[in-house]
């Protein structure tokens, strides 16, 4: 992926991105009536939430497939906790499809299956071609690998090391982000925006929050940050503004502010 390239995630227009509207966790919307807009916005790609492409039609499935715009990031929820691989391959060919660059994962909680993540993790990469990366979300509360030193571990277990790459979040922090780029900074290739406030309360526009934004973009140059970034949430959700249309004019206004801090 292009460094500096800035892709708008998916998940971030789905209403039902938290199984909220439906439990079922069923998308409420075609992301393919919205890539003409996407486009325009002057988004460089998207990452594509996994049931935005999964759990749709053939017909939505080929117009997102054939778009323009493209799906730089396959968001999988994929399970690592499961022994049998069968998901974990229908992901990667998902992505095969979409000729994604990466494909975002976690590792589960087990802190006695780490040998079993990095040999999944291992297998993964191996039915994927050499430009595809695996990207470790690390995600805090639900993964071992929120542990830096954890993650790192698992990485260096996989075979193919320099696709085991991960994500960071805008919103950790500081000193949890200066540990991640200790424990395995060289693999850090790609950063999610999400600045969610607690108890559900939303998030802000970035303008409102432009001197933290500006703080946590400056540190991650510091410690030699030069990848991609996605808009992961944006001013709207979890208020009666949360529908597509709202929510993208503010994840544009956010794109500007970034794209201004980035140079």
């Amino acid at each position: 992926m292009t460094p500096s390239n800035v892709f708008l995630g998916t998940v971030a227009i789905e209403p039902n991105r938290w199984a909220t509207v439906d439990p079922s966790w069923n998308p409420t919307i075609r992301v393919s009536e919205w890539l003409d807009r996407i486009q325009a916005a002057g988004f460089d790609g998207i990452e594509l939430w996994e049931r935005h492409f999964a759990d749709v039609d053939g017909a939505e499935r080929a117009a997102i497939r054939s778009h323009a715009l493209p799906v730089s990031v396959f968001n999988s929820y994929v399970s690592f906790d499961e022994p049998e691989p069968d998901e974990r391959e229908k992901a990667a060919a998902n992505a095969l499809e979409l000729h994604s660059e990466g494909i975002k994962y976690n590792v589960g909680n087990d802190p006695d299956a780490q040998e079993d993540y990095a040999e999944r993790l291992e297998e993964m990469l191996a039915e994927l071609p050499a430009n595809v990366a695996m990207l470790c979300e690390c995600h805090s509360g639900i993964s071992i690998a929120e542990e830096p030193a954890v993650a790192a571990a698992i990485f260096e277990a996989a075979a193919l090391p320099n696709r085991a790459q991960a994500i960071v979040h805008l919103n950790e922090t500081p000193d949890l982000l200066r540990a991640r780029f200790h424990a395995y900074g060289d693999r850090i290739t790609h950063v999610h925006v999400n600045f969610l406030l607690p108890d559900g309360a939303g998030a802000p526009l970035l303008s409102d929050i432009r001197g933290d934004v500006e703080a946590q973009v400056g540190l991650l140059a510091e410690l030699g940050f030069n990848g991609s970034w996605t808009i992961e949430f944006a001013h709207g959700l979890l208020t009666e503004n949360d529908n597509p249309a709202f929510i993208l004019e503010s994840a544009t206004a956010d794109l500007a502010v970034l794209r201004d801090i980035l140079g």
